[in-house]
């Protein structure tokens, strides 16, 4: 740490309360004062002690408390009084007395062969005031810094700092401080963290104590300093780097880490959504006649993100410094498979067989029927509560698990486990049966669980006391997504016009991700910051029971008016399913009475 020490008064409380007197009174050479006589008593030392009740010093009135220990030496500094009590004044006849400690305060102590004049002090009833002049020693500047400490004597002119005659005060003070982690506070848009004790470059140590509340009080700019500092713990340096950023640019609450933050997500993003839209058709269109297999194909994606998240969340553990996250491994991770999805994707050979002449009114006529608005509202409201899940799930998980001591130790390894109990216990092995539940329960019924599952899922969240628990909950995600993305995906094929697979397939990837999952992530935000992921979790949890409830309605109704479907005939499609009432029969029975 190094401390900027441009005010003269401040090195007062650095000499004086941190216990570092150098600098502060190396050209103070006496002090003079009033002492208030309240007692005397004569020790088996052969000395007497007269004690002193109240002293003046440069126009303020202190109570002479002193300290011997923990650091304090015995002032013992010799001084000569001149009192107006007569009886006093013949026995000390001149004498010097050494100002000392006694049960923490302030005595004057005469030593004498003498005892038969020591002991008419006994006799004193009627004690008076004395003027004290004590001789400092400037080689010990530390005696006059425990007079001024003990007696709380800030703003007396005789406490303030001096220094050798032609030389100025430091302008700053360079230590290395040893913080408190565990006594981190927040308070007023402010971080506090205490400075236990302090090493200078001489090697010693000394412990940085403030002045009392009523003598900061009367001295309100005694200390208040700005220090530059460098830490050994990453996450300290980055709380006060994100504070002095902060503090710098006091218009906004961004600074400049977000905004670059915000444009390469919006990059990635935008890189997501075109390669997840173009896989999804080119599946599609590799499988022909067989895209009941899809959710086969999907289930290799969930493969490698259960492996790779769970391992990468190990591996940042072990390389973070405690509660501090390092995630230098994540992106090496990320740049070799990049690398690696760039070569096989350049050896990829995929061509269209079919091409709608009309793809804007074959979509404008697609979009035009009831069935197809309900879906993609359904689609909407699967993209919030799965946005919910991907921004605020692991943040959840965090502050429960911060609620325990060794919470931070062990956050991203469970993170890790999540997403591996979400692919190998939940996604893969519904996306390989995905076919065959879809054939028997049919894409609508299998929408209205989507949105079940999810309701009961977010309660589940909202109950969660320890952290551990989220794994048996993270088997829900194989309705949510094992089962949602293959019936968004094939119901989207299916009702595409030939030639308009893949502008269907990005519509509703556009709807899912870029509605969806956008506003789910944007009202979670602003619920998450204002009553926190309990509550949120809960809230959405009940809103997915409504919607589901909501949707079961609308696909009743649709039922009961089959004239209402509104589909364009000759769309066609390859896969038969058994349930009478699903929209992708009804789909296929168009297209087979076209034929």
């Amino acid at each position: 740490m190094n401390c900027d020490m441009s005010s003269p008064k401040m090195w007062q409380t650095v000499c004086e309360h941190w216990h570092i007197p150098k600098y502060c009174y190396s050209e103070t050479k006496s002090i003079s004062y009033l002492a208030q006589i309240s007692k005397t008593s004569i020790k088996n030392d052969s000395c007497a002690y007269i004690s002193a009740s109240n002293i003046s010093l440069d126009g303020y009135n202190y109570i002479p408390h002193c300290h011997i220990g923990d650091g304090y030496v015995d002032v013992n500094e010799p001084c000569k009084l001149n009192c107006t009590n007569e009886k006093i004044s013949s026995v000390l006849n001149g004498q010097e007395v050494n100002m000392t400690c006694l049960d923490n305060y302030m005595n004057y102590r005469l030593c004498s062969n003498n005892t038969s004049s020591l002991l008419e002090l006994q006799n004193i009833t009627q004690l008076d005031q004395c003027s004290a002049f004590c001789k400092l020693d400037r080689s010990t500047p530390w005696r006059l810094m425990e007079i001024c400490e003990g007696w709380g004597a800030d703003a007396a002119a005789s406490c303030q700092p001096k220094t050798t005659i032609g030389e100025g005060f430091p302008s700053n003070l360079s230590f290395v401080g040893k913080i408190e982690l565990a006594s981190t506070i927040t308070e007023h848009n402010c971080v506090y963290i205490r400075l236990h004790h302090i090493e200078l470059p001489d090697g010693s140590t000394h412990y940085p104590n403030c002045i009392t509340k009523a003598q900061y009080q009367l001295e309100s700019s005694l200390f208040h300093t700005s220090c530059k500092i460098s830490c050994d713990n990453t996450v300290v340096n980055e709380v006060f780097q994100a504070a002095s950023e902060s503090h710098n640019d006091a218009t906004t609450q961004y600074t400049k880490q977000f905004w670059l933050f915000f444009m390469l997500m919006i990059i990635s993003w935008v890189g997501q959504a075109v390669v997840v839209t173009f896989a999804d058709a080119i599946c599609f269109n590799l499988l022909g006649d067989k895209t009941a297999h899809y959710g086969k194909q999907r289930l290799w994606g969930s493969v490698g993100w259960g492996i790779f998240s769970l391992l990468t969340g190990a591996l940042i553990d072990l390389f973070s410094d405690g509660a501090y996250k390092d995630y230098t491994i994540a992106f090496i991770f990320m740049f070799v498979f990049l690398i690696g999805d760039v070569v096989v994707s350049c050896y990829l050979k995929i061509e269209s067989t079919k091409m709608s002449m009309s793809i804007l009114a074959d979509v404008g006529t697609l979009l035009s029927s009831v069935p197809t608005v309900v879906f993609m509202v359904w689609t909407v409201a699967v993209g919030i509560c799965t946005g919910l899940i991907w921004q605020f799930l692991f943040w959840h998980l965090e502050d429960i698990a911060a609620t325990t001591c060794d919470g931070s130790e062990y956050i991203k390894t469970l993170q890790g486990l999540v997403s591996a109990i979400q692919t190998f216990g939940g996604e893969i092995p519904f996306l390989f049966v995905s076919g065959y539940i879809l054939r028997k329960v049919g894409h609508i019924n299998m929408m209205s669980l989507v949105l079940f599952a999810f309701g009961v899922r977010f309660i589940l969240y909202s109950l969660l006391t320890n952290a551990w628990w989220v794994l048996p909950i993270e088997l829900f995600q194989g309705i949510t997504f094992g089962m949602f993305y293959p019936t968004m995906t094939s119901y989207a094929n299916v009702a595409s016009p030939p030639g308009t697979e893949t502008t269907v397939q990005g519509l509703v990837g556009a709807i899912f991700e870029g509605v969806g999952t956008s506003l789910g992530s944007f009202v979670g935000g602003r619920l998450y910051q204002s009553y926190g992921g309990r509550n949120t979790f809960q809230w959405f949890g009940i809103g997915s029971l409504v919607v589901c409830v909501i949707h079961v309605f609308a696909q009743y109704l649709l039922r009961r008016n089959p004239a209402h479907v509104g589909f364009r005939q000759g769309y066609s499609s390859v896969i038969r399913y058994e349930q009478p009432n699903d929209m992708v029969h009804i789909l296929e029975d168009m297209a087979e009475s076209n034929r």
